[in-house]
């Protein structure tokens, strides 16, 4: 699976037939977009064939886009498209209906302002509406404006409410790019905190957008909109055909500007999306002057407030790691500064059998907590009532993967399971999104146990498979979560697998299950020094002979 790229919180954002935002969960399977009832998401649109085009999850775990003959075409970021690989962020166009890829737990792609065209002059048939409030508003138009925020922290930075915004106000008024930038201490200097498909190269549109145009809003405090009518767009005018911008609005003052087009469009946005704009820059431009000041007032004490109930929370559901006669085990974890939520089991059988879970719940606050301790809770369940689950956990993922899916408060929980017979020298195991486990099978030996299934949560119908090795007489076993190996030093750089199992592959590293875990503990404050990561870091050791 790709670091920093998690399949399993891929998925759509598109406004349905109500006008509402609603998200559809991409899987494994093949995913069809079209006006047929039988498509997996339906739009009864006349510019929109049966089968439009269909998403698929590749071997390597990306989604492909491809258009299956449609009339009107599929585009991707304004681009007309066969098929391509997507990217997070992307903005599909089927028809006159838009779709945006979702990943959550990617990195956002940074830009600057070098897709502006260097050009002097507005663009042809601009609308100019010399006011800063919109003349009206619909009914739904102004529920969603309530709807712009999210569900955002009372500590949410200016960037987490823009992107938020921006990706509901594309949706709202179908375009298919754009982005929402704060102004410098210049006039003209601006500072983007949030874009849709904007980026240049193959991850985005090439085409430029007008430099004037943009501008216009920062130094006039106007809105625009061209061009008027389907009849004025020119596909050589050298941007995009039709695009919206607004003044971002805080107290009277300019303090930004938001930008949505479509690059390659034969019909222009409408008026009616002008004004949600116009409206959309006034709120969006209050809560981002509000976050800034609420951020500064309530950061440290409301963050820490959180995060000290959470870690509450997480302590009170933990459960002790102990050793018997046959093996010794031992875990730690590493707190993170602004997330929580990792969790392991060890389940004795007897002393020549156990099982090792680890979970991780974090990022979604108490709820996550609460669904991966009752995912590790129906393990231990269902090997304590049918031990051949011990060894053959496929069932039990199934059942697990399904209970997780159809839960109303429903998250991914990346999984990771080991379970180990000591008589007959065999260990099972599963990787459900979860990290790969370590097997030591020698001093200065190390197998890694990669094994990438699909993370719980995300298909119901995916089949999980356990994947069966050979033990030798004496070895260790060592589960870990990401925040174990993606925990940083002073310089922002991750620890990573290699300076892990460098220090694993030492001579001496290979002693009891506690000593396996101070090596470990070693290079990890090696590394940090006094730098504690965002993220919790749990790592479990379990030695035998």
């Amino acid at each position: 699976m790709r670091r920093g790229y998690d399949p399993g919180m891929a998925y759509l954002r598109y406004l349905s037939e109500t006008g509402q935002i609603s998200t559809c969960v991409l899987g494994a399977g093949r995913f069809v977009i079209g006006r047929s009832e039988a498509a997996n998401l339906f739009f009864d649109s006349d510019t929109i064939s049966r089968e439009h085009l269909v998403i698929e999850m590749e071997a390597n775990n990306r989604f492909r886009i491809r258009d299956l003959g449609s009339r009107n075409k599929s585009y991707v970021n304004g681009e007309l498209i066969a098929e391509t690989l997507l990217n997070p962020g992307d903005i599909i166009r089927a028809g006159d209906r838009i779709a945006e890829f979702v990943d959550e737990d990617a990195e956002p792609t940074k830009i600057d302002l070098d897709f502006l065209t260097p050009d002097t002059s507005e663009p042809a048939h601009c609308d100019w509406l010399k006011t800063k409030i919109p003349v009206s508003l619909t009914t739904t138009q102004l529920e969603q404006l309530a709807y712009l925020s999210g569900d955002q922290a009372l500590t949410a930075r200016a960037e987490d409410i823009a992107d938020v915004a921006l990706s509901r106000v594309i949706l709202t008024t179908q375009a298919e790019r754009g982005f929402i930038a704060l102004r410098g201490k210049g006039k003209a200097d601006l500072h983007i905190i949030a874009h849709r498909a904007l980026a240049l190269g193959p991850d985005g549109s090439r085409t430029p957008v007008s430099h004037t145009f943009v501008h216009t809003p920062a130094l006039q405090g106007t809105a625009g909109r061209y061009p008027e009518t389907a009849a004025q767009i020119d596909a050589k005018q050298g941007f995009a055909a039709t695009a919206i911008v607004a003044p971002l609005m805080f107290q009277g003052q300019i303090i930004g500007l938001i930008y949505v087009d479509r690059p390659g469009a034969k019909r222009p946005l409408t008026p009616a999306a002008l004004q949600f704009a116009m409206a959309a820059g006034a709120q969006i431009g209050a809560m981002l002057g509000e976050a800034s000041r609420k951020l500064a007032r309530l950061a440290p004490r409301e963050g820490h407030a959180w995060m000290t109930t959470i870690r509450r929370v997480q302590s009170a559901l933990t459960t002790s790691v102990t050793s018997n006669a046959v093996f010794s085990a031992a875990h730690r974890l590493h707190p993170g500064r602004a997330r929580c939520g990792d969790f392991a089991l060890v389940v004795p059988l007897d002393e020549q059998r156990c099982c090792i879970a680890m979970m991780d719940g974090g990022g979604h606050g108490v709820t996550g907590l609460a669904q991966a301790v009752s995912t590790l809770a129906a393990i231990r369940a269902a090997i304590a009532v049918s031990e051949d689950t011990l060894m053959d956990p496929s069932n039990l993922f199934h059942a697990l993967n399904d209970m997780v899916a159809s839960s109303p408060a429903r998250q991914v929980l990346p999984c990771t399971y080991v379970g180990i017979d000591m008589a007959s020298g065999k260990l099972s195991y599963i990787c459900a999104g979860g990290r790969a486990p370590v097997l030591m099978v020698a001093p200065g030996r190390l197998v890694t146990l990669d094994q990438p299934s699909l993370v719980l949560g995300v298909d119901p119908d995916y089949v999980y498979e356990a994947t069966r090795v050979t033990l030798p007489q004496r070895y260790r076993i060592i589960c870990h979560t990401d925040g174990i190996v993606d925990c940083t030093n002073s310089g922002n750089e991750p620890l990573g697998d290699k300076r892990l199992h460098e220090a694993l592959l030492e001579h001496d590293a290979f002693g009891s299950a506690d000593e396996v875990l101070t090596v470990i503990n070693g290079v990890i404050a090696a590394h940090t020094g006094r730098t504690q990561s965002d993220d919790d870091g749990l790592a479990v050791v379990v030695a035998y002979a």
